[in-house]
């Protein structure tokens, strides 16, 4: 009888603490406009090449790149996929690195880093070399 309770106190104590040994990832998701979005945070914003707009990312889903073509966004973790008007889906590997936002095409091995702010063709090469590329680089 007395293994027997030892037996049911266990058993009390364990599912007690399940809670606490699985872990809750609520607190790791980035969250926009409502949406999880991972371990990774959006890339909201302006993003530049050298001085030129190249998209401006909106939290609700929207994006306009720098000709004013329209489209949308999403992302699942670190693949953000952009539907520009009759375009097909892109799909890019991305990161934000601080000011930088880092891309590389899913189906190509070439890595695009964009500022948050227009910087001239002069000094463009140098601020790039300074910064850390993404792992996927």
């Amino acid at each position: 009888m007395v293994k027997m309770e030892i037996t049911l106190t266990s058993l009390i104590l364990l599912c007690s603490l399940t809670g606490c040994l699985g872990g809750d990832r609520s607190d790791d998701l980035v969250e926009a406009d409502g949406i999880a979005h991972g371990d990774v945070p959006p890339p909201l914003g302006e993003w530049y090449y050298q001085e030129d707009l190249v998209a401006n990312i909106s939290e609700d889903g929207s994006l306009v790149t720098g000709e004013g073509e329209s489209g949308t966004w999403s992302t699942n973790n670190s693949v953000i996929t952009t539907s520009i008007e009759i375009n097909e889906d892109d799909e890019f590997n991305y990161s934000v690195e601080g000011d930088w936002l880092w891309l590389k095409a899913v189906a190509d091995d070439e890595c695009q880093p964009l500022s948050s702010e227009p910087i001239s063709e002069d000094e463009w090469d140098a601020r790039v070399s300074e910064q850390t590329p993404a792992s996927f680089c």
